[in-house]
């Protein structure tokens, strides 16, 4: 359990607005005769809304460090909405790399981005292991093969067959099944010195977190979202390695190579490069499913 930490009010620079405690959900911050005190039940979850929206700097979080607060842009200065979509738009899972590697600092930058984003009761659990090693991710590409060679194997035996669907279960068996064309083709350039699992790409980001974590999945691909819309702006590539997530925590071996230790979630792969291509137009998506919920009025 975390320690209960709360903010501290300067009361020489309080003005008594009440602006921490209306965005306080937890209502760890309560209204009192000259400021604000942080006497409430709940606990407090270092989420910094009320040091974000003091005006007056009169507020301060022991778990949080000052020196990397960034003061917002105003308002009318913030990004335009138009600009904001073309960004969107312009992220594609990019599968054709140069040989440059991504600087350093470009990669911190990524994480950065990658940190601010939320997380389920601000637990902020996400680790990132960072290999840009080309043996290393060889080394990742080969296990990642061997697997799925094994697995195909397996399929095609009558008494593996057996086995595997009660290891992994029918659903995963149809859609190893489905997969099989990808499968093979992974394998297949393998063997023959190509990459369709990291795609020549000369950096990987793997983010796991504890499985004590119950929101450690989702924190770390809003954080993903985050990192892949920086990398564009960054004018970088980056691809989602589903084929890499989806075994890893079946192999001791994988995740060990992947720095993941025995109490984490392999949440996701994440590969990053220059792009050796260009995308010019963005094309259209499957409309959405949409409902606007209404409730039926009471029969009478």
């Amino acid at each position: 359990m975390r320690p209960d930490v709360r903010p501290v009010i300067d009361a020489d620079l309080c003005t008594n607005c009440g602006r921490c405690v209306a965005v306080c959900s937890l209502d760890v911050l309560v209204a009192g005769d000259e400021c604000p005190v942080p006497e409430g039940p709940a606990p407090c979850f270092a989420c910094g809304h009320c040091v974000a929206v003091c005006p007056t700097g009169a507020i301060s979080h022991p778990a949080m460090n000052p020196e990397h607060f960034r003061e917002l842009l105003p308002a009318d200065e913030a990004v335009d909405p138009r600009l904001l979509f073309d960004l969107l738009r312009r992220r594609r899972s990019v599968r054709r790399y140069t040989d440059e590697q991504v600087p350093e600092d470009a990669v911190m930058r990524l994480i950065e981005a990658g940190v601010v984003a939320p997380s389920g009761l601000n637990e902020q659990s996400w680790h990132f292991s960072i290999i840009r090693d080309a043996e290393h991710l060889a080394r990742i590409r080969r296990r990642v093969a061997a697997i799925y060679l094994c697995l195909l194997n397996m399929l095609d035996g009558p008494l593996s067959r057996l086995v595997l669907r009660l290891t992994v279960g029918s659903q995963a068996m149809e859609q190893m099944e489905e997969a099989r064309p990808l499968l093979e083709g992974i394998i297949n350039a393998q063997r023959e010195d190509g990459d369709r699992i990291l795609w020549g790409a000369p950096t990987l980001i793997v983010v796991h977190s504890p499985e004590a974590d119950p929101a450690g999945t989702e924190s770390a691909h809003y954080a993903v979202a985050n990192m892949m819309l920086m990398a564009t702006a960054m004018g970088l590539g980056t691809c989602l390695i589903g084929f890499l997530t989806a075994v890893a925590e079946r192999d001791d071996r994988l995740q060990e190579y992947l720095g993941v230790p025995d109490d984490h979630t392999v949440d996701a792969a994440l590969v990053v490069g220059y792009p050796d291509v260009e995308y010019l137009t963005s094309v259209d998506k499957r409309a959405a499913a949409i409902e606007f919920m209404q409730l039926e009025p009471p029969e009478r």
